[in-house]
């Protein structure tokens, strides 16, 4: 019975001065919203790595040079000792070698540079790249001048009145290329090339015979089913210490991308999550402001109730009962706005939304915690006045 009267007195007085509360639920409803927007969007972040990484497959690999990156047309093997590689390293189902280069291309008048990468014929199959219109380069197309674009330069391509590309040429390293096909937006991730969606792909052969230099840049490849990944990076290194004794290869699989993918995006969660609760203490101590200065206005009410028999008890209960009010209510519109924000963000970066029970009891339990914690100073010099010192306040 006397929690309901604790509760109608809080909720009247709550009612009689719409501006203080509204300051304060606006206060602690920004910091709710931090807290369920910054851990929601950590979620959905990691969640999205991780999606992009499986999509691969744990079973893909890639094999580069990291420490030969910064010398142009430097690779980490000539492309015609990748023919040692099945028999040397038979953990590996499938590879597919690529050389990337960079040249200008030009069409109807137009130019760009972009990258060019050469890929064999099984690339698009090994990198599970998908084809928006067209066809995939082949083993084929090995000998011919054709080309499969990305996404950049497809949207360039339209830009300048282009739409139906397959059949369009392109001039490239001063050879003239016809588009067979254009790759899907790839989800970009640090194992595939990151040139899939930015440049031109032709045949490895061709550009080997155009530009004179056969040297692997990278090469992308696949487990075979229940092979040790360590057994797998021992053989490679085996085959480079064969071939190029003085080339160390970065080797870097799937399965250890998304186990790093979970550790940094747990670190992420937990720093967004900590940036939030700052926002929430903040929050929390402007309640408690609001709070003291509700306790100095009402000073001549407190000491009527104390002169009429309220005990110090009754008079703390009223103010911490305002302030879990306040934060509750508070929390209700932080939640709501923290899952619209992270809601609208994950929809401008084309996320998949989803939002999970954690942030959301994290919300109603700490508004609840925050109310009861800041609002007890505030309840406790409430309950220190006096009925005499009260009454002569005004």
């Amino acid at each position: 019975m006397k929690l309901y009267l604790y509760f109608r007195e809080a909720t009247r007085s709550l009612l009689s001065s719409l501006q203080r509360t509204f300051l304060a639920l606006l206060g602690i409803s920004i910091g709710i919203a931090s807290v369920i927007a910054m851990v929601s969007i950590g979620e959905i972040v990691k969640e999205e790595a991780l999606r992009q990484c499986q999509e691969l497959g744990t079973d893909f690999l890639v094999i580069s040079n990291i420490a030969d990156e910064t010398k142009t047309g430097t690779g980490i093997i000539p492309l015609k000792s990748t023919v040692s590689i099945p028999r040397a390293c038979p953990s590996l189902r499938e590879f597919a070698p690529y050389a990337v280069t960079f040249s200008t291309v030009i069409c109807s008048g137009k130019s760009w540079g972009s990258s060019v990468l050469g890929v064999t014929g099984n690339f698009h199959a090994v990198n599970k790249l998908t084809i928006d219109k067209g066809r995939p380069l082949s083993e084929i197309d090995q000998e011919m001048k054709n080309c499969v674009i990305g996404e950049r330069i497809a949207e360039q391509m339209r830009q300048i009145g282009i739409s139906n590309m397959i059949g369009s040429k392109l001039l490239i390293f001063d050879h003239l290329f016809t588009i067979v096909g254009v790759v899907k937006q790839a989800s970009e991730n640090s194992l595939r090339p990151q040139e899939i969606n930015d440049g031109v792909m032709i045949p490895y052969l061709t550009l080997k015979r155009i530009t004179g230099n056969d040297q692997v840049t990278g090469i992308v490849g696949r487990l075979k089913k229940n092979v040790s990944v360590s057994a797998a990076v021992e053989q490679i290194q085996g085959i480079f210490d064969q071939i190029v004794k003085e080339r160390k290869p970065y080797i870097q699989t799937a399965s250890e991308l998304i186990g790093q993918m979970n550790k940094q995006m747990n670190l992420l969660t937990l720093f967004l999550g900590i940036v939030g609760c700052i926002a929430l203490v903040v929050g929390g101590v402007g309640v408690m402001n609001v709070m003291l200065v509700s306790v100095a206005e009402r000073r001549r009410e407190i000491g009527i109730r104390r002169a009429l028999g309220a005990r110090r008890r009754d008079i703390q209960g009223q103010f911490i009962v305002e302030a879990f009010l306040l934060c509750l209510f508070g929390g209700l519109a932080g939640i709501a706005l923290g899952i619209g924000g992270a809601y609208g963000i994950s929809r401008f970066q084309q996320w998949h939304f989803f939002i999970s029970q954690t942030p959301i009891l994290l919300g109603f339990g700490v508004s609840a915690m925050v109310g009861l914690f800041f609002g007890f100073y505030p309840a406790w010099q409430a309950s220190k006045l006096r009925p005499i010192e009260a009454l002569r306040a005004n």
